[in-house]
């Protein structure tokens, strides 16, 4: 394993703990890499290059490719909008410096956005062995849950609400997380590879919050989905992979899972050229039945990875409503 990886591995507990983007970043990127392995026989929790939430299509979810670490350069986007409205619910009035945010998140179950999760961060500066984050949620999912390993457990005053602090590492990131009076669950986590310093921010973090009555839209939609899923939340994410803006849905169901990447410009995860053609109402697709994969290239402006069960692909692309091309004003913003 890479040093690289191991980060990705390390802020992955974090992901799979609480933080839908986080986890999606996680999922991506993992998957991408398996079918890189597979493809030559390939980088990954996530996309994680060292946060959390989702890359598509092997991409280090969120990572900037420019060396300006500070900057936030303009990310063409459309009208924004969509079918489904999630509240930011909070915001944090203190954050590290020169961090802007990088990913929006949800988890959706039905109508219901049931998780909201929003994330900053800033370039890799040289010395660090990873990108620096911090990540906010709000609310809570049985379906994306899991039990990382722990290796330190503390015990935090917030506004009288007792928080339980979790270390995953001295480099592996923190979680921080307790029910206010009021109002869902809240989660901050933290992961510089610096347990410390990261303990110390997640709290001044968690402390700072603020209630935010800002939303944002979720733009893609199931339309048609296999029985397997059809009843299941679904994890939503908006970030900025190579200078393009990115959506991640994904759905997990038992140990299977159905992972989609939306963006203008995305690479595909098998050789085209190995792939057969399939109608997916537009645009022009391929599908990988080895590995379960189907590309779509142009549908609306837009390309379309996606990956799970090679019958039921083409059915599930067709059937998908695109939405608008997202808002991205608020890449970088505090």
């Amino acid at each position: 394993m890479t040093d690289a990886d191991a980060i990705r591995a390390a802020i992955a507990a974090i992901a799979d703990e609480a933080h839908p983007a986080a986890h999606i970043r996680a999922t991506l990127d993992a998957h991408a890499r398996r079918h890189r392995q597979r493809r030559l026989v390939l980088r990954t929790a996530g996309a994680l290059a060292a946060a959390s939430v989702a890359g598509a299509g092997g991409l280090a979810a969120y990572r900037r490719t420019r060396p300006e670490d500070l900057v936030f350069p303009p990310i063409a986007g459309g009208p924004g909008g969509g079918w489904l409205t999630a509240g930011l619910g909070w915001r944090p009035t203190w954050l590290p410096a020169g961090y802007g945010r990088t990913s929006l998140g949800a988890v959706v179950d039905g109508s219901q956005v049931v998780v909201v999760s929003h994330e900053w961060g800033r370039g890799q500066r040289p010395g660090e062995l990873s990108e620096p984050f911090v990540a906010l949620t709000a609310g809570w999912s049985d379906a994306y849950a899991a039990s990382p390993q722990v290796v330190r457990t503390d015990r935090v005053e917030l506004g009288g609400a007792s928080a339980e602090m979790r270390t995953y590492a001295d480099d592996g990131g923190v979680l921080l997380t307790w029910q206010p009076a009021t109002g869902p669950r809240l989660s901050v986590s933290a992961g510089s590879r610096d347990a410390e310093r990261d303990r110390s921010v997640a709290v001044r973090i968690a402390k700072s919050l603020r209630p935010d009555t800002g939303t944002f839209a979720i733009g893609p939609k199931f339309g048609w989905q296999p029985a397997s899923i059809a009843s299941r939340p679904w994890m939503y994410s908006l970030g900025v992979v190579n200078l393009s803006w990115v959506q991640n849905l994904s759905v997990r169901f038992g140990e299977g899972e159905l992972t989609m990447t939306i963006g203008p410009r995305l690479e595909p995860l098998f050789d085209l050229g190995t792939g057969r053609s399939v109608d997916v109402g537009g645009g022009a697709a391929w599908l990988d039945e080895r590995g379960g994969d189907l590309f779509a290239k142009d549908l609306s402006g837009r390309d379309v990875q996606l990956s799970g069960d090679s019958e039921d692909l083409p059915r599930v692309l067709r059937e998908l409503d695109l939405g608008p091309v997202p808002d991205m004003g608020w890449y970088g913003t505090r």
